[in-house]
């Protein structure tokens, strides 16, 4: 049995599109306060269904990029004039010249393409001072943990864990040659119905690794745990640290 997380989300991209939520305007501005171009070009790496594709649209010109087709095919139901489009292509196979983007940017995807090739190919596409950012949201207080075990109690088999422990980006970009690294962070809760936690349960990597014929037991299994939630603490609350990485080509 696979318990590696899968990064295959177009199985269950209507459940992505409902329950992902979008980032913090925080984290845009800092952003902004990077990028001296004053109509900046940017890709959005590892976009999803475009939730914050549409939110770098607001200051400037972007192009999308995912490797899943029915993410994709979400992404572009919605319109924005900066938007400039939405590209079929992984990480290490960027189909775009050299020297071309002001900005990379990857929200809560960067660690499925860590890899040297990876991160070579980004740089490339970097124009010489441009800014690769990454932003991601990290759960407190034992929230992933809870619907985990919930999920292996039920099932009566392991699943996959969540994002390694290895996973340092801060790292990998100074491995990686980026100048002058900066790194922020800010607090966030996040509040969810049942049917919305619901789904969002099923956006995340584990639950690909959840095997077909045992998602029905696992889903009662985690309406109840949810029901207990909302029950003992009147709300079902994600408390986060959201983080961002910033470092220049």
């Amino acid at each position: 049995m696979n318990t590696k997380p899968s990064g295959r989300f177009g199985e269950f991209v209507k459940q992505y599109e409902k329950a992902r939520r979008p980032y913090p305007a925080k984290v845009f501005k800092f952003l902004k306060s990077l990028i001296k171009t004053e109509r900046p070009l940017i890709l959005d790496l590892g976009c999803g269904t475009g939730i914050s594709t549409r939110q770098l649209a607001k200051f400037s010109d972007v192009v999308g990029v995912d490797p899943d087709p029915k993410m994709l095919k979400a992404a572009k139901a919605y319109r924005a004039p900066r938007i400039k489009r939405y590209v079929l292509a992984k990480a290490n196979k960027l189909p775009f010249k050299d020297n071309t983007f002001d900005a990379v940017t990857a929200f809560s995807a960067f660690h499925w393409f860590t890899d040297k090739n990876s991160v070579g190919k980004i740089k490339r596409i970097l124009k010489p001072g441009g800014i690769f950012f990454v932003s991601g949201k990290v759960g407190v207080r034992n929230w992933g943990m809870g619907h985990r075990s919930t999920i292996v109690k039920a099932i009566g088999r392991e699943i996959a864990q969540f994002v390694s422990p290895m996973y340092k980006p801060f790292e990998i970009f100074r491995k990686n040659g980026f100048k002058d690294i900066k790194r922020k962070h800010w607090r966030k809760s996040e509040f969810f119905s049942i049917g919305r936690v619901m789904q969002y349960v099923q956006s995340v990597s584990i639950w690909n690794s959840v095997p077909k014929h045992l998602r029905s037991i696992a889903l009662d299994a985690l309406e109840k745990y949810y029901n207990n939630m909302l029950k003992r603490r009147g709300k079902i609350e994600r408390r986060l640290k959201v983080y961002a990485i910033a470092g220049k080509k």
